[in-house]
């Protein structure tokens, strides 16, 4: 399943006020740290644990706003790939999931293919995706590490944005999430400095490599959940 841990920036984003109340799809986070999650996963009542293999995807989602525009950018905890989209309709957590995995998709595609990795493997990564990815969840957290280095792509954001225009369309903010993953960063989990492009090819590979076939039969497609 998907984890999305929202900044104190993504949450404003993703609460609306209506009658005179604040709502928001998010809920408390089953511990205090992202780490801590990783460590002992908890699922939803609603998801059986034993039909994603105990799969959990963080990711920390921040909200920033350039000339007006607001883009929202999905950090991943263990690789630090970011993927930067335009922000839809505020409190959209729906437009956003249409937004975020096709474009989650298309960036593994593009670097798997610059990077020579066989086409079937590719397809078999991809694969692997949508029988693990079935579920999200929003939660209120962050995470000190992970938010330096959201503002370090920040700065590049708002620099392309004033120096070279801003990033509108979909093939621009492809190339820009590729951009911005050829930085080295480093972090207490890794012994050292590492490369988010390839953390997250790798990542990937590896995850679909430890796959095994799941029973289909009873498990609630978040394609479903899209089209509601």
């Amino acid at each position: 399943m998907l984890v999305f841990n929202c900044t104190k920036a993504a949450v404003d984003f993703f609460t609306v006020t209506r009658k005179g109340e604040k709502v928001s799809d998010l809920e408390p986070a089953p511990h205090k740290s992202i780490a801590e999650s990783i460590e002992t996963p908890v699922f939803p009542n609603d998801v059986e644990a034993d039909q994603y293999g105990g799969f959990q995807w963080q990711w920390v989602l921040h909200c920033v706003s350039i000339k007006r525009k607001k883009y929202l950018m999905v950090m991943d905890y263990q690789s630090r790939f970011c993927i930067t989209l335009l922000a839809g309709k505020k409190g959209d957590i729906y437009q956003f999931l249409n937004t975020f995995e096709p474009m989650l998709k298309t960036c593994f595609h593009t670097l798997a293919n610059e990077s020579g990795i066989d086409t079937i493997e590719i397809e078999h990564c991809i694969d692997h995706y949508d029988r693990e990815v079935n579920s999200y969840a929003f939660h209120p957290r962050s995470d000190r590490s992970v938010q330096a280095h959201l503002n370090d792509v920040f700065w590049h954001l708002e620099r392309h944005s004033y120096e070279d225009g801003m990033l509108l369309e979909d093939v621009d903010l492809i190339g820009f999430n590729l951009f911005a993953g050829q930085f080295p960063r480093n972090s207490k989990h890794k012994k050292s400095h590492f490369f988010s492009n390839q953390e997250f090819l790798s990542q990937w590979q590896q995850w679909a490599q430890e796959s095994q076939p799941i029973d289909m039969s009873n498990v609630i497609m978040l394609n479903d959940f899209k089209k509601r």
